[in-house]
């Protein structure tokens, strides 16, 4: 496994959260609470931190364009062709190699007129550009079409140390989670990158998540990702 590390790098977006909590009460202006919710298996917890199940209303939209599937679009099935018949650590560097070469970078502003948008897979095959949000869905529907459990899958909204704010695709794969950053590198293993590399939201099939450190209370980690604005 020692092929999956690599450097990170990068800038990425972030965007402001509205979010409910699980019985449906709103939440106090950017904060996000959860409350006292067993983490189920399926929860993101990686790079130190506790994965507590959220209600993100404001990102429903995007969300679901996000998990529109795309298998079956032509363009996907051209991109993921070559990797049919590798193993599954050699599909997840395949598919961050082939997005990274076949979709260009484009903003929000000049693909769709917007600030922040998430274009489905299929929208972003059809252009052959997106930004970062983008190119990580188009990630995690190749993978998806290639077999890989959707429950497994996340879009994790992070900040670097060093590059800022960033989107990632984030993989579990045998027990460890794998990290698909936006500059075309190596995917790598999150504990690797543990120092550099803080998560603050994930949204998955299963639901969508705030990262609590240990010592950190949830107030103090919801505050923290509501006030994370959007930078593109």
């Amino acid at each position: 496994m020692a092929h999956f590390c690599a450097r990170m790098a990068g800038t990425a977006a972030l965007a402001l959260l509205t979010a409910t909590a699980a019985n449906g009460h709103p939440l106090p202006q950017k904060e996000i609470y959860a409350g006292p919710l067993a983490v189920p298996p399926s929860a993101p917890s990686m790079l130190g931190t506790t994965a507590v199940r959220i209600r993100a209303d404001r990102f429903s939209g995007s969300w679901a364009r996000a998990l529109e599937d795309a298998s079956r679009v032509p363009a996907m099935q051209q991109l993921i062709a070559p990797a049919r018949g590798l193993t599954r650590p050699q599909q997840i560097a395949f598919v961050q190699r082939a997005v990274s070469t076949n979709i260009r970078w484009i903003s929000d502003a000049t693909e769709w007129g917007q600030h922040d948008y998430w274009a489905s897979a299929a929208q972003t095959l059809a252009h052959g550009a997106g930004d970062m949000e983008d190119r990580a869905i188009v990630k995690m529907q190749a993978l998806r079409a290639l077999g890989f459990d959707q429950r497994d899958l996340y879009i994790t909204l992070a900040r670097d140390r060093v590059g800022g704010p960033l989107t990632v695709l984030a993989v579990r794969y045998a027990g460890r989670f794998f990290i698909l950053d936006d500059t075309g590198g190596t995917p790598f293993l999150a504990d690797s990158r543990s120092f550099e590399l803080q998560p603050i939201l994930s949204f998955g099939w299963t639901g969508a998540w705030v990262h609590q450190k240990p010592g950190v209370s949830l107030a103090i980690a919801s505050a923290s990702a509501g006030a994370a604005g959007t930078h593109k």
